[in-house]
C-alpha cells in the first residue's frame, strides 16, 4: 500500500537527516572541517524537511491504489490548484466588500481592451469613462444584435468583438430555443478557475476533506464541431478535460474514460473506477441529474461492475466511441482487485439505501446544481449523511458567474462574482419594455424579483440573458440572491404569464395532496404547439390549454411506477388547475370566463424522463452535461416523444 510505502521513505530520510545532524554536530565538536560541518548539517535539515513532507501527505489521505510518484504528482497539482484557489477567492472576497468599485474596474477594462474591434468603433467603447455613461448609451441587447458578427468570426475574421481571437464558441443548451454560440477569448482559463475556485470552496466547507482525496466528475464528452476559422464549438464544461494534468492526477476517472461520448458508457465507467478508491472525498456534477442517473444504473449492473474490479476488465457490453478507450481503461485497472470486489459485494447485496457512506466511507460531499429538485429523494435513497453544495450559476453566455459559500441545507442563496463580469438587474414588472431602467448591483431591494442583464470581457454588452432571480439578502456588501427562471420558460396561452416557479408549486401542491404520491419529474407544453397531424391533437378543442407530463411515484420508490396505485387521474387534473388558479389570478380569470380550457394531464412511464434526456443530447446538439429538462416543451419532436411514453390520459370533460 501506498501508505506504508511513504512511511518507509519518511524513515528513510529521517535516517539520512539523524546520522547527518551526528555527523555535522561530531565535527563541530572537534573543530575540524568546518566547511564540512556546515555541509552534514545542511544535509540534516533538508532531509529533516523531507521525512515530514512525507509524514504529511500520509494525513492527506492518497488513493492506496496509487505509486508514490502518482502521489507526488497529485500533491503539485492538487497544491497548485489549491494555491490558485485561495488567489482567487482573495480576489473575489475583495470584490464583495466593494462590489460597486469592482464592477466599475471590470467594466472600463473591458471596454478599454476591445475598444478597436469593429463592434467596439461602431459604438465608441472607447469614449465611455464611467458605468453611467455607458448604461445611458449603450442600449440593451439580444442575440440578434450579436448574430451577424458571430458568424463573422467563426470564419475567422479578427478584431470584430475581441481584441483576442476567440478560440472556443459556447453554445448554449437551446433549453429556451435553437442554439445560439458566444465567443469566448479565455475559454480554458476560465474552465480552470472554475474548478480552483469550486475545489477550494469545498475545502474551506469540509474542514475534514484531504488535499489527496480523489474526486469523481462526471463527465459525458460531446461531439466538438470546428468552425470555419478554425475554433471550437464546445460547452461550458468541456476542453478542461483535454490534456490537463490537474484531472489526471485528481480524479478517480483515468483521462480516456473523459473522451467518452454515450451517457450509459460514462456512466459505468466513471462509478467503476470511483469505487476502486475508498477514500474518494467529492462526487461532483453540472446537474445532479447526472449523479442520479449513474446511481440508478450502479443499482442495475452492480454485478457487472464486480466482476470488473475483481478481474480487471471492461464489460464486453459497453460500446466507446474510440478504439483506444477500451484498451487504455484496462490498463488502468491492471489485474483486478479482489479484496476489494469482495468487500463491495458485500455492502451491495445488503441493499442501496445509504449506499454511498457505505462504499465510501471518507466521502465528504457532493456538488452540482438540483434543477429538479431532487436532492431529498436522492438524499434519502443513497446519500444519508453526506452534505450538498450548490454547485454554481453560470451559462453559456458568462461562463461561471457565482458560487454557494454554504451547505445547501443551510442556505440555498449564490453570491455573483463582481469581479468576472458588469451585471445590470431590471425590475421583474419592467421587464416587458425593450429598454427599461437598469439598476446596477449595489442598488436592489431584499425580496424583489429581478431579470439579470450581463456584459462580459468576449464581445458581448449589456445582453438580456432571460434569467430571473429574487434578492435574498446580502454576503460582506454584495447582494445573494436565488436563481427563479429563464424568461423563456414562461407559459403565457392568453396573458397569463405562468412562470416555473408558480408552475412547480402548483404541480407540487396538487400531487402532494394524492396520499403517498410523489412528483418525481415533469414538463409542459401550449397546445397551440400541437399541429393537427400530432396524435395528441385534439379536434373539438377550440379553446388552448396546457399539455402537462407528470412523471409520479408512490412512497418515493423511484423505480415503481404502477399506474393502478394512484389516486383516480381526473382528480389530479382537477388539482392541478385549482392549484394553478390560486398562483395565478390572470390564469384564473381566463378559466372562470372560458378563454382557457382546463389542462391536459399525461403521467408517464417510469424513466421517462431520463429516456427524454437520451432522446434530446442524441437528437440535436445539446451535450449531455449540459443538458436541462425542458420544462417548457417548444419542439413538437420532443412533445411526440413524451406523448408516446404516456400510460394514462385525464379524460377530456
Amino acid at each position: 500500500m501506498v501508505a506504508f510505502k511513504l512511511l518507509v521513505i519518511s524513515a528513510i530520510w529521517g535516517a539520512i537527516a539523524a546520522w547527518s545532524g551526528y555527523r555535522a554536530a561530531a565535527l563541530s565538536y572537534t573543530h575540524e572541517r568546518g566547511w564540512e560541518s556546515l555541509w552534514f548539517g545542511f544535509l540534516a535539515v533538508a532531509t529533516c524537511c523531507i521525512s515530514i513532507l512525507f509524514l504529511w501527505i500520509l494525513t492527506l489521505r492518497p488513493s492506496p491504489q496509487q505509486g508514490v510518484l502518482s502521489v507526488l504528482r497529485q500533491v503539485y497539482y492538487a497544491g497548485t490548484s489549491y494555491i490558485r484557489g485561495k488567489y482567487h477567492l482573495w480576489q473575489i472576497k475583495a470584490a464583495w466588500e466593494n462590489p460597486h468599485y469592482a464592477q466599475e474596474q471590470f467594466l472600463l477594462r473591458t471596454l478599454k481592451e476591445n475598444g478597436d474591434t469593429d463592434y467596439g468603433r461602431k459604438f465608441k467603447l472607447k469614449n465611455f469613462r464611467s458605468v453611467e455613461e455607458f448604461c445611458k448609451h449603450h442600449p440593451l441587447t439580444a442575440y440578434e444584435d450579436y448574430k451577424p458578427y458571430v458568424e463573422r468570426v467563426m470564419t475567422g475574421e479578427r478584431d470584430v468583438m475581441t481584441d483576442v481571437f476567440p478560440r472556443a464558441f459556447n453554445r448554449t443548451s437551446g433549453t429556451t430555443g435553437p442554439s445560439k454560440y458566444f465567443p469566448q477569448k479565455n475559454h480554458r482559463y476560465s474552465i480552470t478557475r472554475m474548478l480552483d475556485i469550486t475545489y477550494t470552496n469545498l475545502y474551506n466547507l469540509c474542514p475534514r476533506l484531504r488535499l489527496l482525496q480523489k474526486k469523481l466528475f462526471h463527465y459525458v464528452q460531446p461531439e466538438i464541431q470546428i468552425t470555419e476559422g478554425g475554433g471550437s464549438m464546445i460547452t461550458i464544461a468541456v476542453s478542461v478535460y483535454e490534456e490537463d494534468g490537474l484531472i489526471d492526477a485528481c480524479h478517480t476517472t483515468p483521462p480516456m474514460g473523459f473522451c467518452i461520448q454515450s451517457m450509459k458508457e460514462a456512466n459505468y465507467v466513471h462509478v467503476l473506477f470511483a469505487l476502486l478508491d475508498p477514500n474518494l472525498g467529492v462526487i461532483g456534477s453540472v446537474f445532479l441529474g447526472s449523479i442520479d442517473a449513474m446511481m440508478k444504473q450502479l443499482e442495475n449492473c452492480w454485478k457487472d461492475i464486480i466482476y470488473d474490479i475483481e478481474h480487471g476488465t471492461i464489460n464486453v457490453k459497453m460500446r466507446f466511441n474510440d478504439v483506444r478507450i477500451r484498451s487504455a481503461l484496462e490498463k488502468a485497472l491492471g489485474n483486478g482487485q479482489p479484496e476489494r470486489a469482495g468487500e463491495l459485494r458485500r455492502q451491495f447485496m445488503k441493499g442501496f439505501d445509504g449506499i454511498m457512506r457505505r462504499v465510501w466511507p471518507s466521502l465528504e460531499t457532493l456538488f452540482a446544481i438540483d434543477n429538479t429538485g431532487i436532492w431529498p429523494l436522492f438524499k434519502a435513497k443513497y446519500a444519508e449523511g453526506i452534505t450538498f453544495v450548490n454547485y454554481a450559476y453560470g451559462n453559456s453566455e458568462g461562463m461561471y458567474l457565482a458560487c454557494s459559500p454554504w451547505y445547501y441545507e443551510d442556505n440555498r442563496s449564490m453570491i455573483l462574482f463582481p469581479n468576472f463580469a458588469f451585471y445590470e438587474f431590471i425590475r421583474l414588472e419592467d421587464s416587458k419594455e425593450s429598454q427599461p431602467e437598469t439598476l446596477l448591483i449595489d442598488e436592489l431591494e431584499v425580496g424583489q424579483e429581478y431579470e439579470i442583464v450581463l456584459t462580459q470581457d468576449s464581445g458581448i454588452y449589456r445582453y438580456r440573458i432571460g434569467d430571473v432571480v429574487r434578492i435574498t439578502g446580502y454576503y460582506y456588501n454584495c447582494p445573494t440572491f436565488e436563481f427563479m427562471y429563464r424568461m423563456g420558460l414562461i407559459l403565457n396561452l392568453r396573458y397569463e404569464k405562468m412562470n416555473q416557479v408558480v408552475l412547480k408549486e402548483g404541480l407540487r401542491s396538487a400531487v402532494g395532496q394524492l396520499n403517498g404520491v410523489i412528483l418525481i419529474d415533469y414538463a409542459v407544453a401550449e397546445s397551440t404547439l400541437i399541429p393537427k397531424s400530432s396524435p395528441a391533437f385534439e379536434e373539438s378543442e377550440d379553446m388552448p390549454y396546457y399539455v402537462m407530463f407528470l412523471e409520479l411515484s408512490m412512497g418515493g420508490n423511484r423505480s415503481k411506477n404502477d399506474q393502478a396505485e394512484f389516486t383516480n387521474v381526473d382528480e389530479i387534473r382537477a388539482l392541478v388547475d385549482e392549484e394553478l388558479r390560486a398562483r395565478n389570478s390572470d390564469y384564473q380569470e381566463l378559466r372562470r370566463g372560458g378563454s382557457i380550457s382546463h389542462p391536459r394531464v399525461f403521467i408517464v412511464k417510469a424513466g421517462t424522463f431520463d429516456d427524454l434526456k437520451q432522446y434530446v443530447v442524441k437528437n440535436t446538439t445539446t451535450s449531455a452535461n449540459q443538458y436541462k429538462v425542458p420544462r417548457r416543451i417548444h419542439n413538437v419532436d420532443a412533445l411526440n416523444f413524451m406523448y408516446g411514453h404516456a400510460i394514462k390520459i385525464v379524460p377530456v370533460q
